[in-house]
């Protein structure tokens, strides 16, 4: 059975198409296109970018992309730099081990728990709070607690208050009154 980049390369050459023609709707160089239908997958960096152009390849072909992804998995496995899952450069620290940790993740699983627990954690805590409220209420111990109460009180100056008078009404004489003649 032919390789997966023979089969591209077979395909492509069938419908008079150039390395370049390919390399141009890819959006990579044609010696990347070459590599591909060669077979030399260590020119990419991870599987991922091989999968990806494999699939954009057999689209722009018009090929049976299921078919060929499943074969290049194949030959990825024989590949020493692709076979396996990229590792981070260097060391791993504590935050990429976290965050390689959290990208595996199933979130549609764990966000839902994670909200749930939290809920109940915030709801027993304020049903413990409000608990131990009540029971220092009960025991009545909380009085002593409380600063003692002394009253100061405000110093004003009264005797330079003045207060303005009100006016004295002024009785005008009746009219209605009877007159003595």
């Amino acid at each position: 059975m032919p390789s997966v980049g023979e089969q591209l390369k077979s395909a492509r050459e069938a419908q008079g198409k150039s390395l370049d023609d390919i390399g141009s709707e890819l959006k990579i160089r044609a010696d990347h296109v070459a590599a591909l239908e060669a077979g030399d997958f260590d020119k990419f960096d991870a599987p991922i970018f091989v999968r990806g152009f494999i699939r954009s390849y057999c689209r722009i072909l018009k090929l049976d992309t299921n078919a060929l992804v499943v074969q290049l998995n194949q030959e990825l496995g024989g590949t020493e730099t692709l076979s396996a899952d990229p590792a981070l450069p260097g060391k791993r620290g504590c935050v990429d081990g976290l965050t390689l940790f959290l990208s595996r993740l199933n979130w549609s699983i764990w966000l839902p728990l994670i909200v749930l627990v939290s809920i109940a954690a915030i709801v027993l805590l304020v049903v413990n709070a409000k608990q131990a409220q009540r029971e220092e209420l009960q025991r009545g111990d909380w009085i002593d607690k409380l600063p003692r109460a002394q009253y100061t009180p405000v110093q004003t100056n009264l005797l330079n208050l003045e207060l303005p008078l009100p006016p004295v009404p002024v009785k005008p004489p009746s009219t209605n009154a009877p007159t003595s003649n």
